[in-house]
């Protein structure tokens, strides 16, 4: 699959790749989220995932046809429980303690825009225009802890992760992973 990644990006529109990828995938955690493109995928990809034997999945979609948790509105679910049994449902940002963001507001930009952006969120010092960004990476990462078992409920999630992103602790993992990464590659040349 990863020699097709350039490919597919080249190709600037969903191929088969796009699902077959994390039916593929030879790393099978005990718990997942696995984001797809289109409402019509949704069961799709759980019923696969079912068969394959995954439990504590989770297979989300935004009603804007967005692979994520959506901090604009409402994010399909469907949720292949610990015994194997597909529960849809709907959840919100509300859900998460936070409020509903433009998705224009949480969008990309420049690459030095964006790192700008993550130095901000990492040293919790955002901006106005950094909420909707911080509220996106909270609904994302409060749900996966959500699904993982790291929290009882999707808001719990999200406090999980807005604590530890406010308290610097991502700041260190990251610097501490780029640290080690460049010894490794140090070492190895």
């Amino acid at each position: 699959m990863r020699y097709l990644a350039k490919t597919r990006k080249e190709l600037g529109f969903p191929t088969p790749f796009n699902v077959l990828g994390p039916l593929t995938n030879p790393v099978q955690p005990g718990r997942a989220v696995i984001g797809v493109n289109s409402t019509k995928l949704g069961p799709v990809m759980a019923e696969a995932l079912q068969i394959l034997g995954r439990r504590n999945y989770a297979v989300v979609c935004g009603d804007e046809n967005l692979d994520e948790i959506s901090i604009a509105g409402s994010t399909q679910v469907w949720h292949i429980d610990d015994v194997g049994q597909i529960e849809h449902y709907t959840i919100h940002p509300n859900d998460f303690g936070v409020p509903t963001h433009p998705l224009a507001a949480a969008a990309g930009s420049s690459l030095d825009a964006n790192q700008a952006t993550l130095i901000r969120l990492l040293s919790n010092n955002i901006t106005e225009h950094d909420v909707a960004i911080r509220d996106f990476v909270l609904v994302n990462t409060g749900f996966l802890l959500y699904i993982s078992g790291k929290a009882t409920s999707m808001k719990e999630g999200a406090d999980m992760a807005r604590e530890t992103l406010e308290s610097g602790k991502v700041k260190q993992l990251l610097e501490s992973f780029a640290q080690s990464t460049q010894q490794l590659k140090t070492a190895l040349n």
